[in-house]
């Protein structure tokens, strides 16, 4: 009995691209599990019916933390820093922003070889890649957490470890992004003016972003000793 995980669009892997596929797929698998919606519903794309018995959603999730961490005017970006993952928009918003307000800091996680940019301030600062621990930590820090991501999204495991930590996080309306926080503040238009526009919100209306970043910490959707013990269950089936 196989039980097969999908990570990502079916429609962009082989092995999955044609209804075919698919459809061989369900008939040899005891279980597909999907880890967001928006990846299921690829999966069914040109079906006449679009779920299945043995089709399941089981979100990537995180262990929520027993107390709210102490906030400091930290921005983060966490992510290859390219055009998919809208790094290009990030750095241009997050420039005027630390010029117009000289008291918060920006800290950027990640790089990629393959794209270059060369946004650079005093308040600025890049980690390169670090440990999932520090990451954590980072968020803890972090009052203001950004997801500008340009590409589908299969789900958006960031956004999910910053909100669980208390950050106020700006996700694009993209791929599984919008399943993966209750509090979250969209993204209408993907470029660095509406991206500029709601961090300095946030930085603005301090009520309204200790009230999102208390509510995101509160209301983790995705409890990781949930949802590992549902694929226990079929794993032990």
């Amino acid at each position: 009995k196989f039980i097969l995980i999908f990570h990502n669009n079916p429609l962009t892997l082989g092995g999955s691209r044609s209804i075919v596929d698919r459809q061989a797929l369900l008939n040899h698998c005891a279980k597909l599990i999907f880890v967001s919606n928006w990846v299921k519903e690829k999966f069914f794309a040109g079906f006449d019916k679009k779920n299945n018995p043995k089709c399941e959603v089981i979100y990537p999730s995180i262990l929520p933390i027993k107390k709210f961490p102490r906030k400091k005017k930290i921005i983060s970006f966490v992510g290859k820093l390219n055009k998919s993952k809208g790094f290009n928009i990030y750095g241009n918003a997050i420039i005027k922003i630390l010029n117009k307000y000289k008291k918060w800091k920006s800290i950027v996680v990640g790089d990629e070889p393959r794209e270059k940019y060369n946004f650079k301030h005093k308040n600025l600062e890049y980690k390169g890649w670090i440990s999932h621990d520090k990451t954590m930590n980072l968020y803890n820090d972090t009052s203001i957490s950004v997801v500008p991501s340009v590409w589908e999204e299969p789900f958006g495991r960031t956004a999910v470890e910053s909100a669980s930590r208390g950050c106020a996080t700006i996700v694009a309306k993209r791929g599984g992004l919008i399943e993966t926080i209750p509090s979250t503040i969209f993204l209408t238009q993907l470029n660095d003016k509406e991206l500029f526009t709601k961090i300095e919100y946030l930085i603005k209306n301090v009520r309204f972003r200790k009230k999102i970043q208390i509510d995101s910490y509160k209301n983790v959707l995705h409890n990781l000793n949930i949802n590992t013990k549902k694929i226990d269950i079929y794993r032990s089936e």
